[in-house]
């Protein structure tokens, strides 16, 4: 019963009798190979990590004059800020705490971001840096990210506004990965986000939500501001409010036209 995955609810007869079979000798053989190779990629995969680990460690060391602070090598689960539940780590995110590791690197803690996992925030440091001072503004940051409309105006007006046709980087994949995650959420984003599916499709919802959180990354990484969740009721007040003065304002210019 020591090999049993504590997920599997059977009871032992019935595990016992799933055993039963004819298991003839190239099926023993195929199995032993497969195992084999199981095992093998389970070390690659540790000798992967412990490179991740190398190159965030030298991150840390370019921020503190080539000094390596000691960083807790257990998983250590921080609640984030609004939150009922802690992240839990998933079963493709690396044994080391990468979260700590990360919240040294940038001196604030993006993890806290809905959405955002420690796989996501590994790519976009990798593919960003921390200096995040490269793009004057978040409007700068979100067009490289393609996560905003690229408008052309010729005399004046307005002829197109659609989102350049390129293959997002990595970044950009992992704040829409993000975004995506967010999509049943019962808060702010997740509010956001089924917003707006209702107005243009899951495609729209995705591409508009990863632009939010892509602005709250940059804020907090460039301005070391901590994570500041809106509350979900505020929020939908304030929405309500803006969509009445909005009626109300064309209800104005109707009366005006007639």
């Amino acid at each position: 019963m020591a090999f049993i995955d504590p997920r599997i609810k059977a009871n032992k007869d019935t595990l016992l009798k799933s055993l039963e079979g004819n298991w003839r000798k190239e099926h023993l053989a195929t199995l032993k190979l497969s195992y084999e190779m199981y095992k093998i990629l389970q070390l690659k995969i540790i000798e992967c990590e412990k490179e991740i680990e190398d190159t965030l460690q030298h991150f840390l060391a370019a921020k503190n004059e080539g000094i390596i602070e000691p960083v807790e090598t257990g998983e250590k689960k921080i609640p984030a800020k609004g939150k009922e539940k802690l992240k839990k780590k998933t079963k493709n995110q690396p044994n080391f705490n990468t979260r700590a590791y990360i919240q040294k690197i940038h001196q604030v803690d993006v993890i806290e971001i809905y959405g955002l996992s420690e796989i996501s925030a590994l790519e976009i440091l990798g593919e960003t840096g921390t200096d995040l001072s490269k793009w004057p503004n978040e409007d700068k940051f979100v067009g490289w990210l393609n996560l905003c409309p690229n408008n052309k105006i010729s005399g004046g007006k307005l002829i197109s506004s659609t989102r350049l046709k390129k293959k997002p980087n990595l970044a950009s994949q992992a704040f829409r990965a993000a975004a995506n995650s967010v999509s049943r959420s019962n808060h702010w984003l997740g509010d956001y986000f089924r917003r707006m599916k209702t107005k243009g499709g899951n495609k729209y919802a995705i591409v508009a939500t990863a632009r939010k959180l892509a602005i709250i990354y940059y804020k907090m990484v460039r301005y070391k501001k901590d994570f500041n969740p809106v509350d979900l009721k505020q929020y939908q007040e304030k929405y309500k409010m803006a969509k009445i003065a909005y009626l109300e304002r064309k209800l104005q210019q109707l009366k005006r036209a007639s």
